[in-house]
C-alpha cells in the first residue's frame, strides 16, 4: 500500500473505516469536491478468498492515478435480462436508525439498531429479519433473494466490541446469495451507484453473476 501523509503512528489498521476510506481514496488524489466518491461513482469492499490475503475490490467510473500498485480491469455494467438469475454478493450496512428529534448531537454509529439475522428470536419482532430487509432494499430490481452466506463486522472495535481509537463505528455486512432479475435499469442504476448507506467506508458495492439455467 503506498504510504499516506496521514498515516497513523503505529501503523494502519485493516479494520478502522478511516483507514478502508483513506486507502481507497488515495488512489484518486486529483479528485477535488465536497462529494468526490459519489461524482465518480468510486464503491469498494474488502474481499477475501480461501487461502489468499484479504484485498480491495474497488469499482469507479475513472481510473486510479498512474504509478499505484494496483491491478484494473474495464468493464461494462450491464445488467442481464428480466428473468436472469443470478449469484450476487454486497457489502451492506444493514441497521435501522432510530428517529431522534431535530437538532439531536448523535454521532455515526450511534442511534442504530443492527438488523437481526434470520431466525433471531429474540431480537425486537418489530424489526425486519435480514432476508426481508434485504429483498426491500434490493427492489424492484431483484426478486427472489436467498442468502447463502452472511457475515457481520463492526469496524471500528475489537473483537469484544468494544470501540477502539476510531472516532465512530461502522457495521459491514457482506452477504453471498442468489436472486432473480426483475427490473435491468433499476439493477443497472445499483450497480454503478451502490445500494444503501456508510459507502464512502467499504458498504454498497454490489456484484452480480450470471447462472446458467
Amino acid at each position: 500500500m503506498v504510504d499516506h501523509p496521514s498515516k497513523p503512528k503505529h501503523g494502519w489498521d485493516i479494520n478502522s473505516p478511516i483507514f478502508r476510506h483513506r486507502a481507497t481514496m488515495h488512489l484518486f488524489p486529483e479528485l477535488a469536491g465536497t462529494t468526490p466518491r459519489a461524482t465518480s461513482s468510486i464503491l469498494f469492499r474488502l474481499d477475501t478468498v480461501a487461502g489468499s490475503a484479504p484485498y480491495f475490490l474497488i469499482q469507479s467510473d475513472i481510473a486510479p492515478t498512474e504509478g499505484n500498485p494496483v491491478e484494473t480491469k474495464q468493464i461494462e455494467l450491464v445488467s442481464p435480462p428480466v428473468g436472469a438469475h443470478i449469484s450476487f454478493r454486497l457489502a451492506v450496512n444493514a441497521i435501522k436508525r432510530k428517529g431522534s428529534a431535530a437538532g439531536s448531537s448523535h454521532k455515526r454509529g450511534y442511534g442504530v439498531t443492527p438488523i437481526p439475522f434470520d431466525g433471531d428470536a429474540e431480537a425486537d419482532e418489530r424489526l425486519p429479519r435480514m432476508s426481508e430487509w434485504l429483498a426491500d432494499k434490493l427492489s424492484p430490481a431483484l426478486g427472489e433473494v436467498t442468502i447463502m452466506n452472511h457475515q457481520r463486522q463492526a469496524l471500528g472495535t475489537d473483537r469484544f466490541g468494544r470501540s477502539q481509537v476510531s472516532p465512530f463505528v461502522v457495521q459491514v455486512d457482506t452477504i453471498d446469495g442468489f436472486a432473480r432479475v426483475e427490473d435491468t435499469a433499476h439493477l443497472e442504476y445499483l450497480l454503478l451507484k451502490g445500494v444503501g448507506r456508510a459507502k464512502s467506508y467499504g458498504c454498497g458495492l454490489l456484484s452480480i453473476r450470471p447462472l446458467v439455467d
